[in-house]
């Protein structure tokens, strides 16, 4: 199965094209909003959207141009969900299967009931070891197998898991009728009146072509990597309509007519589809502080309370340093205590509030809004020219904190406003 979006390899004969240094290594571009209340929003952006095949930069990278933020995508997901249950039309603590319309359980326990809100903070015992993203034409419940599992009861430990955004999305499917695209835009980002959208489908023609590429050098993150050799196209270098909006099967049409609602719901990737500016995650972080009948008040309050995660289990994304707190309402939150070691990219400086990071095809990225200082923090980098070191203050990249940092200050005289 290829992916349509990925270039032609004829890009690694390109010529090394210009770069930005962030962290101990170069990236192709980066950029950061913070905003609130207090003072004048900051907005840094640095690095190239777009390179030609010969190594120019074709396009600057501005805070405005949309990029695949990866998991930060899980937000909107939470989102839409909470929207069907301040509607009434799903429980977030029934078991899934009602809503699924067949029956999800864990063959090793299989008497036990899977929630909405397990699989939102990653509390299911679903496991990415079977797949979780599956083409065109594919019944996402033929793929969940005994793979598709840990060891551990529902419940009982944290393993962060994109299965579990697939499936969800399939829940919204079924309960709204919509393909997940379609739906994600008339529950959460029309309302929110953000112009973004999963795998380019429902973005305007303006977003689409100011789309940000995401660069490696090096073939995929397996290497070989070359820091002297040209940047080469990860995804989004090709956007529709030169390129299809889901996965497809080799030599298969991109016939989205095909498709049958709520029978894939990893088809428009919800655990890291969304391409959004930086500009305009920020706006829809600071959107989830104001009481305006988005969200129920306690909806909206349980987005930024808490808890923390389960004993940590052995899944290849499972950080039990980085991801110690998971709020109610399904997002990641931060320990604001300002530990070094941990998921405190400032460190001795704390780093409150709630979002989610993302990490993919060399993008990183990270979303972290504090209600109590009533600000939003967004910022990502587009790629990198060889595997991030790690960071010296916590379990952060390098080029995540030096990112950060460039916050460091605002973050201080905002937080010093709050009374």
């Amino acid at each position: 199965m290829l992916n349509r979006w990925l270039p032609s390899f004829a890009l690694l004969l390109a010529a090394p094209a210009a770069a930005v240094p962030l962290g101990g290594i170069e990236v192709p571009a980066y950029g950061l909003v913070a905003q609130g209340q207090a003072r004048a929003p900051l907005r840094i952006a640095e690095g190239a959207a777009e390179f030609a095949p010969d190594g120019r930069v074709l396009r600057p990278f501005t805070v405005d141009n949309p990029v695949r933020i990866a998991s930060i995508s899980k937000v909107v997901v939470a989102l839409a969900l909470h929207r069907l249950a301040d509607a009434g039309r799903i429980d977030l603590d029934a078991d899934v299967s009602r809503y699924l319309g067949w029956t999800l359980r864990n063959p090793a326990h299989p008497e036990v009931p899977i929630s909405i809100r397990q699989m939102m903070r990653h509390e299911s015992s679903l496991s990415d070891a079977g797949g979780y993203f599956f083409p065109l034409g594919q019944r996402l419940r033929d793929h969940v197998g005994a793979a598709s599992f840990s060891a551990a009861a529902p419940g009982t430990a944290f393993d962060y898991a994109n299965l579990n955004q697939a499936l969800l999305g399939e829940v919204i499917e079924q309960v709204t009728g919509q393909r997940f695209d379609e739906a994600v835009q008339a529950l959460v980002l029309e309302p929110l009146g953000i112009d973004a959208c999963y795998n380019w489908s429902g973005c305007s023609a303006a977003k689409v072509r100011a789309g940000a590429a995401i660069y490696r050098k090096a073939a995929s993150d397996e290497g070989p990597w070359d820091a002297n050799g040209p940047w080469i196209a990860q995804i989004d270098a090709k956007r529709p309509p030169d390129a299809c909006e889901v996965r497809i099967a080799d030599g298969a049409a991109c016939d989205l007519s095909t498709y049958v609602v709520g029978s894939n719901g990893s088809l428009f990737s919800p655990q890291g589809g969304l391409r959004i500016s930086l500009a305009d995650l920020s706006k829809l972080g600071l959107a989830l502080l104001k009481d305006d009948g988005f969200l129920k008040p306690d909806t909206r309050a349980s987005l930024f309370r808490a808890v923390r995660v389960k004993p940590a289990g052995g899944g290849e994304e499972t950080d039990a340093g980085l991801m110690q707190y998971w709020s109610e309402g399904g997002l990641h939150c931060f320990s604001g205590i300002g530990e070094p070691g941990t998921d405190q990219p400032l460190s001795p400086q704390p780093l409150k509030g709630c979002g989610h990071l993302g990490d993919a095809y060399g993008l990183k990225s990270g979303l972290v809004i504090d209600p109590v200082a009533g600000t939003s923090l967004s910022w990502a980098f587009t790629g990198v020219s060889a595997p991030p070191p790690p960071g010296r203050n916590s379990h952060f990249s390098a080029p995540e904190e030096a990112l950060v940092a460039r916050a460091a200050n605002w973050l201080s005289t905002q937080n010093s406003t709050v009374r």
